[in-house]
């Protein structure tokens, strides 16, 4: 029902919560799971049938990382001689497990972030599980070779590597890093700094009556919550912008080429807060959010020139901006799309990604994939509506990749998935249709 709704999203809000802000709860606390039991209890009562359910720990307190981390699982997806495939119609998908595999000694407790480069290599960000100092894996165009970053040092990973977007900029590319941990950084390919901004960085800290309604959060000595999620990196402007999605619900202006901030922001939280249900979140104001957790440009002749695209997560919808490509003054709301009339009452929609490869292919038709924590990755037409779904949770459950965090199409038509407790990464071919095997 309804209710039950509610206090899942509730409740899941509340473990990533725990798992951000396990550092400041539990400081200078001893090493053991007794201390994690508020993670793993939290994290449970959604998701009973995890494995981590099933073993005395699940979490355990880090003290290189200073937060809970998840026990990391050492087995791979079970063989079988039948064909994991997933998806509908033209847009069916095969899972190959043999791809995507990590280098030697990486421990991913969370697969976070995905982009393709200029030379269609799968670029990760993950956040490791307290043994791995690296944050980054680059994999060839068809997902073997996986290589750590050679210079993602502990100064950019530690914390929680979440959101990564890739630019050209003068012939170079850059990666752009959101850490939940309050730190951006804008990097080489290999994880190289060129800035990096941790804690505040200018904007309004205080915490006013309407920054965290219906309880949805907490402002700490006044201050309001910073837990920043995913860039926005534009390539007709020198002006990014960033989504605050764990934090503050808003936007935040800033110049690439020197981190600084433009003082402009945008949004802020939604008045129903934490659990707004299918009603409640249709109702919610336009421009304001419950969890902007995705970010991204939009570069399809089927929207509006000069649009960002903001996943607000726990009102399941996306919402459309218009930008000023000259000046950081613009952050114009023009149109919404539900995801909760085509994925469910329990979708929470991560991002939408509409690039093929390392750009758009205006061939594919204006397609875009949504990866949902709940499970699926959608296909979606030019219109927004649901093409095929591949039912990730269902499909790879035994390898316990269950929420899909972020998943991006590569130059081919394959789909990428990187998902979220625990981390796991996994390649999807596309399947030929009826028509195209009759013509070989």
């Amino acid at each position: 029902g309804q209710g039950h709704d509610d206090q899942v999203f509730c409740r899941m809000f509340r473990v990533a919560a725990i798992l951000v802000a396990s550092a400041g709860w539990v400081a200078g606390a001893p090493a053991g799971c007794d201390v994690c039991a508020d993670v793993r209890d939290e994290y449970c009562s959604l998701w009973p049938t995890s494995d981590v359910c099933s073993r005395p720990c699940g979490f355990k307190w880090s003290h290189e990382m200073r937060r809970c981390t998840m026990e990391t699982v050492d087995k791979g997806m079970t063989t079988s001689d039948t064909p994991i495939i997933g998806g509908q119609g033209k847009y069916r998908y095969q899972y190959m497990p043999d791809l995507l595999k990590p280098p030697a000694g990486a421990s991913m407790a969370n697969c976070h972030g995905l982009s393709v480069d200029a030379d269609e290599n799968i670029i990760l960000t993950y956040q490791d599980a307290g043994s791995d100092p690296h944050c980054i894996i680059r994999w060839n165009p068809d997902g073997t070779g996986g290589e750590f970053g050679g210079k993602d040092t502990p100064e950019l990973c530690t914390g929680t590597p979440h959101g990564l977007k890739i630019t050209t900029e003068g012939g170079t590319q850059y990666l752009y890093h959101a850490n939940n941990a309050a730190k951006l950084a804008k990097t080489t390919l290999e994880g190289e700094i060129v800035w990096i901004k941790e804690g505040p960085f200018g904007q309004n800290m205080s915490c006013g009556p309407d920054m965290c309604p219906a309880a949805s959060c907490r402002c700490n000595n006044g201050q309001a919550p910073y837990i920043p999620t995913w860039f926005a990196t534009p390539p007709d402007s020198k002006y990014i912008y960033l989504c605050d999605g764990y934090g503050s619900d808003r936007v935040f202006a800033f110049d690439s080429t020197n981190g600084e901030f433009m003082n402009k922001t945008w949004g802020g939280r939604s008045p129903a807060g934490l659990k707004p249900g299918v009603a409640g979140a249709a109702a919610q104001p336009h421009g304001l959010f419950m969890e902007n957790h995705g970010c991204t440009y939009d570069p399809r002749p089927t929207t509006d020139p000069h649009t960002i695209v903001v996943s607000d997560r726990r009102n399941m919808r996306f919402e459309f901006f218009h930008y000023n490509p000259s000046a950081p003054d613009t952050f114009e709301y023009y149109k919404t799309v539900d995801m909760a009339s085509q994925l469910g009452p329990a979708t929470l929609p991560c991002n939408m990604r509409m690039t093929f490869g390392s750009k758009f292919d205006p061939t594919k038709g204006g397609l875009s994939v949504v990866p949902d924590l709940n499970g699926p990755v959608a296909v979606l037409d030019s219109n927004h509506q649901v093409l095929s779904v591949i039912n990730v949770s269902v499909l790879l459950k035994d390898d316990q990749q269950m929420h899909p965090h972020d998943a991006i199409f590569l130059a081919n038509g394959d789909i990428v998935v990187g998902t979220w407790a625990p981390g796991r990464v996994s390649y999807w071919k596309l399947l030929p249709t009826d028509d195209e095997q009759a013509l070989e």
